[in-house]
């Protein structure tokens, strides 16, 4: 009788060791579920709020293209590929390879997907902010030069400092891009320019 007693008690006891683990990875699911559409609704709204921009470029063209390639050494646009569709709004932006250039205009951020040197897309950035200074160090290391490589830019250093510092071309900005998923509805597409980076959200 007395073991019999003994083993009723284990067994309740274990009875209620299982009977909080399901309520406790019920609650868990339940909270991880509510965390999920917090985030779905906080993306949607930034998506919705987002305006599409308003204005285009004559002939597809920046302005401010031929300024920038004349000022550093190489184009100074990071290239995009992907292999997926980004649906901003009324706007859709096919598979393929695009240069990234973030403008400024009547004090709104946008990323110019550029193609072949024109302007195919312009995208409203919806959060700007500074880079981490050790993030390129971290991310993007520095190409190794070959021999020949390794003289040139050492010949272009010495003759820059022989001429006028307006006529010296400088490196470009370094660049990164970054792409994940939002929640379950949305992508974001970071683009890392210089000092900064723009955010930009797409519907899946």
């Amino acid at each position: 009788m007395a073991n019999f007693a003994k083993n009723a008690k284990i067994y309740i006891s274990i009875a209620f060791i299982c009977a909080g683990l399901f309520f406790a990875s019920f609650n868990f699911c339940f909270a991880n579920e509510n965390q999920i559409q917090k985030e779905n609704q906080k993306y949607e709204e930034i998506y919705r709020n987002l305006p599409e921009p308003d204005f285009s470029y004559i002939f597809n063209l920046d302005p401010y293209q031929s300024e920038e390639y004349t000022k550093y050494m190489y184009a100074p646009y990071p290239l995009f590929r992907t292999a997926i569709r980004f649906v901003f709004k009324n706007t859709v932006i096919e598979p393929g390879y695009y240069l990234l250039t973030p403008r400024e205009k009547n004090g709104q951020w946008y990323v110019l997907f550029k193609t072949n040197g024109k302007v195919q897309y312009i995208i409203p950035v919806y959060e700007k902010d500074l880079v981490e200074p050790a993030f390129y160090k971290r991310y993007v290391p520095e190409r190794k030069l070959t021999l020949w490589q390794n003289i040139c830019q050492k010949t272009r250093n010495t003759m820059g400092r022989l001429f006028k510092k307006q006529t010296q071309r400088t490196p470009p900005p370094k660049s990164y891009i970054d792409v994940n998923e939002l929640g379950t509805d949305f992508w974001q597409v970071v683009l890392y320019y210089g000092a900064s980076k723009y955010y930009m959200i797409f519907m899946r």
